[in-house]
């Protein structure tokens, strides 16, 4: 990210630097170490965070043009893709980390599900249309920016302490149940 904000460049350098080295190098290193479930959520927060600035992933397909004029439909085909990547990636995490409890997603306490799926919302907070937001966004996007990815990350975190902790409890003195 250091490296877009500096050069403000957006060619296949950006690229390489930006998105794919840090890309490969996080998922191998969360691989070999074979910590399954921070390499999902390092997955889903990934694309979260190089969607935009000032990396500008979500509009790649206009690269170099990106500060100009964004057409809109490779634009509105890349978010749809960003967010599903972190939708899925976040799904897995948490799919890993009720894995042994003998449930499903489907039946896991709802307090992990919501939190999970406000976990998502928050993650792209910016791109809600509520005129609060937007005014936030607009006086200081980068500010939020930071706000909401921290929030979303510590909501994640709780999901996955309460599906471990379900797990923990599962595995010593049968089911548990969590709120």
């Amino acid at each position: 990210m250091l490296y877009a904000a500096v050069t403000g460049t957006y060619d296949a350098t950006t690229f390489l630097v930006s998105i794919l080295v840090p890309l490969v190098l996080g998922s191998a290193f969360l691989s070999i170490r074979k910590e399954r479930i921070a390499l999902f959520a390092f997955l889903a927060y990934f694309w979260a965070v190089v969607d935009d600035g000032p990396v500008f992933f979500d509009s790649v397909l206009t690269w170099p043009e990106v500060t100009r004029f964004h057409p809109f439909l490779p634009r509105l085909f890349m978010n749809i893709v960003i967010h599903a990547l972190t939708a899925l990636f976040l799904y897995l995490a948490m799919r890993e980390s009720i894995k042994g409890t003998g449930a499903s997603l489907r039946k896991a306490p709802k307090v992990i599900i919501i939190l999970t799926s406000a976990a998502f919302v928050v993650a792209y907070a910016q791109n809600i249309p509520l005129t609060a937001i937007q005014n936030v966004v607009d006086a200081s996007w980068y500010a939020f920016d930071i706000t909401e990815k921290s929030a979303s990350i510590v909501l994640f975190c709780v999901a996955v302490w309460l599906a471990v902790k379900l797990k923990a409890g599962q595995s010593r003195a049968g089911p548990v149940k969590i709120a």
